[in-house]
């Protein structure tokens, strides 16, 4: 269907989205002479009263680096994960600090996303807190063989108790809701660092759910099964009009309306521009 030639208001807004997603992922990071001195994490992760928790991910979350992980409340995403081999085990390379520790599997394959019905996943918990594993440069912890992965089972949302969160509508430049989209919330406006809070997928009606803490965030919004920098074909949408907009958000304050309009990300060059308006 024919839908006429955008005006030069949407082109801006395309490009600008095009501009901010090049220079997201432009050029390495960095990393200085003590960045590259690491510590090395080993261990073996198994489903409580079964196997191996064959070809997952064991997750690490810096501890310095943000809230601890609370399915209950929020996703964070992991700082570094690793894929376990065939028998649960896996050999990480990580920065020396504290780390909490995690495991998932998901059934569907995918490797980003909120775990769903089915999936096995695992935290470390001391008591009622999740234990923190120091890492050194140059040496080797171990945590040994843990056997406390279980499926996951979601709550019913009719009883689920949202307390802090950003809600909106994903949609393309036609207005039609996308489904199976994800928003990302980073502190950092360059979106260069590492996200820290993920969303519940989009459904048919393009609605999405952003459990987070009270802060000040810039949003993204991308694929759910996609991973670094966007694609030819994947949609690309940031929140803000031609450039990036904090949103603020208050302990116990779920701020509504904050809508995407995204587009289809046309590749680098020239021509990626028009992608969107196609």
């Amino acid at each position: 269907m024919h839908i006429g030639r955008p005006s030069i208001a949407t082109v801006s807004w395309i490009v600008a989205c095009v501009l901010l997603t090049v220079m997201t992922f432009a050029g390495p990071d960095r990393t200085t002479a003590s960045e590259a001195a690491t510590g090395t994490v080993t261990g073996r992760i198994m489903i409580k009263g079964a196997g191996a928790l064959a070809w997952g991910q064991v997750l690490f979350y810096d501890v310095s680096t943000g809230v601890p992980p609370d399915p209950d409340k929020y996703y964070r995403t992991p700082d570094i994960s690793r894929n376990l081999d065939g028998e649960g085990r896996f050999k990480a390379e990580l920065p020396p600090g504290r780390y909490y520790l995690g495991a998932v599997k998901r059934m569907s394959g995918d490797r980003l996303g909120i775990p769903q019905e089915g999936d096995f996943v695992f935290r470390s918990v001391d008591g009622k807190k999740l234990k923190e594993y120091a890492v050194k440069a140059g040496s080797t912890t171990d945590v040994g063989t843990i056997a406390e992965a279980v499926p996951v089972k979601v709550k019913d949302p009719a009883k689920q108790v949202i307390t802090t969160a950003i809600e909106g509508i994903v949609n393309d430049t036609e207005g039609k809701p996308v489904e199976d989209a994800v928003v990302i919330a980073f502190v950092d406006s360059s979106l260069k660092g590492k996200s820290l809070f993920l969303s519940d997928n989009t459904g048919k009606d393009g609605k999405y759910s952003l459990r987070l803490t009270a802060g000040t965030y810039y949003l993204r919004v991308k694929n759910r099964f996609s991973i670094g920098p966007p694609e030819p074909g994947q949609i690309v949408g940031f929140y803000g009009d031609g450039s990036l907009a904090p949103v603020r958000v208050k302990d116990g304050e779920i701020v509504k309306g904050i809508n995407f309009t995204v587009i289809v990300f046309g590749g680098r060059g020239p021509r990626a521009a028009g992608a969107g308006a196609q």
